[in-house]
């Protein structure tokens, strides 16, 4: 996903710091701590910092012997940079890890188009749930997270006992399966699927 941001900003600084001060909206940070933060040269982050600046995404002030900077959440792009931003470096670990760390999930993983790569945006992501939370439940977190991402979603959601029954006879859950290079797994082990493989 991060080919996306990197097509739109080249400079690698730029982005570490854009993800930086964007998510960090209550701080303030001086040029070293900044390069420190980042893990980049001092010259290359006092580079974009001007060009931020500039910009007037983030703000620049002296204090004593030190400058430092802080985002400017009054530019009217702040929202949209910190929705592109989210959208482009966000993992899908990130994206759905309420139902990771769920422990009455026992698999979580994508399939489908939704593992390939470059992602293709104009398909939904598939998302496959094996578990004994309510699918209801599931499904309003998917919906109120997808929003944030403005993607649609295909689930298939199976009680263990469910998955234990279709596995082995399910076509879907076979073409699923049928290469590892197209299953990511979130939260579970590909063990039991090594029949179909």
């Amino acid at each position: 996903m991060t080919n996306i941001l990197e097509n739109i900003i080249q400079s690698k600084v730029k982005r570490k710091l854009l993800e930086l001060f964007l998510f960090n909206n209550n701080k303030n940070y001086h040029t070293r701590e900044l390069s420190r933060l980042i893990n980049e040269p001092i010259s290359a982050v006092q580079r974009e910092t001007k060009k931020l600046v500039d910009a007037q995404i983030i703000h620049r002030y002296p204090q004593g012997n030190q400058v430092n900077y802080f985002v400017n959440t009054q530019n009217p792009f702040y929202d949209d940079l910190k929705r592109v931003i989210l959208k482009a470096t966000t993992e899908p670990k990130n994206i759905f890890k309420l139902l990771v760390k769920t422990k009455s999930l026992e698999i979580v993983l994508l399939h489908g188009q939704t593992v390939k790569s470059p992602m293709d945006y104009s398909h939904p992501i598939q998302l496959l749930v094996v578990g004994t939370l309510g699918k209801e439940v599931v499904e309003e977190y998917l919906k109120a997270t997808m929003e944030i991402f403005n993607r649609e979603y295909d689930l298939l959601y199976y009680s263990p006992k469910e998955f234990s029954l279709f596995k082995e006879t399910d076509k879907t859950l076979q073409q699923i399966f049928k290469t590892k290079k197209n299953v990511l797994y979130l939260k579970g082990t590909s063990t039991p699927f090594s029949d179909l493989e």
